[in-house]
């Protein structure tokens, strides 16, 4: 049996996706950049732990050597300052998601069985109802550069055979996500800031179903196709509720109207055009297209993925009580 490599192995999905990798018996190695923190937890997996860039060609072809499969999860995922040229962060963003997949993709050729790819749901857009098949109309830059991605490895399969097959993971939550970490110190508040009412559906994704969903991506999907892996519809609200009925909390709501984010968001952009700039607050990606994102229903169909034999690992209530053990038991909360 060969080395499965996984690249971005030390973050929040890639360290679940190398300990479930590991217990299966499989020799994982873990490509991390030299400045990555709390590798500790991988490096207790059993997993091999190796430092490069997937930019740094040298350092892809040295992580490659005797792997025969490919999990890619290193991506650039938010901005890293808070004012950009108008095209700054999408460059940014397509130097490593786009690039960076270039490079362990061409390097792969050839030489692996299996390249699965961690794209992403912003990568096909938003909208009531999509699927596979829907066209892709990324509305952010990080979706835009994860598209480009996508086209370039549909384009590597269909002309090369290259045997890749596409993730599209919904906003994913779980033990170890830090990220999500502020958000549940407002539910331990009894507080949840929304805007719009809560009641539109997001495509949320529990950690552990998503690593069960990419295994059996791995093992059954068919190379060159996409496949989203989102729980069954859920509303903001809903998510809300569940998260703070797990902490014995009661949400007392909090709504922005949307009317009034419109407004604001409108003079923000009129200023950025009349500056030539873009501006990300707490390097947050805060545009009138993420009112609409966080304000409207956004459905990804899991139908695709059902039809491979999938059934979640955990349910949506006990996925949200492991959720909130975890930030208890690490101090988050």
């Amino acid at each position: 049996m060969g080395i499965t490599l996984v690249t971005g192995a030390a973050g929040f999905i890639g360290s679940h996706l190398s300990e479930a990798l590991t217990k299966s018996g499989r020799k994982v190695r873990g490509l991390v950049q030299h400045n990555s923190l709390n590798i500790d937890f991988l490096k207790d997996t059993g997993a091999e732990v190796v430092y490069g860039d997937i930019l740094d060609k040298e350092s892809v072809k040295s992580a490659l050597e005797g792997v025969d499969s490919v999990f890619h999860l290193a991506a650039n995922v938010r901005p890293t300052k808070w004012i950009y040229s108008r095209t700054g962060l999408l460059e940014e963003f397509n130097k490593v998601n786009c690039e960076g997949t270039k490079v362990l993709a061409d390097a792969a050729k050839g030489k692996v069985k299996s390249f699965v790819f961690y794209s992403s749901i912003a990568a096909a857009g938003v909208g009531p109802m999509l699927d596979e098949t829907s066209t892709t109309m990324p509305e952010t830059d990080y979706g835009m550069s994860k598209r480009n991605a996508e086209e370039y490895l549909s384009a590597l399969h269909k002309n090369e055979g290259f045997p890749v097959k596409m993730v599209r993971p919904g906003s994913v939550y779980g033990a170890r996500n830090r990220n999500m970490g502020l958000l549940y110190k407002f539910f331990d508040l009894n507080f949840c800031p929304t805007i719009g009412t809560g009641d539109n559906t997001l495509p949320f994704t529990y950690v552990e179903n998503l690593i069960k969903a990419t295994l059996l991506i791995e093992e059954k999907g068919l190379a060159g196709e996409k496949y989203f892996v989102t729980e069954d519809p859920v509303s903001m609200r809903d998510f809300a509720n569940g998260s703070a009925a797990a902490m014995d909390r009661k949400l007392c709501g909090f709504y922005l109207p949307t009317g009034f984010m419109f407004g604001s968001l409108l003079f923000k952009e009129a200023l950025e055009r009349l500056l030539f700039m873009r501006l990300f607050p707490m390097r947050m990606d805060v545009r009138l297209e993420s009112v609409k994102i966080a304000s409207g229903n956004w459905i990804c169909s899991n139908a695709k993925l059902k039809k491979l034999g999938y059934t979640p690992a955990v349910s949506f209530g006990e996925s949200l009580v492991r959720t909130v053990k975890w930030y208890k038991d690490n101090g988050v909360v």
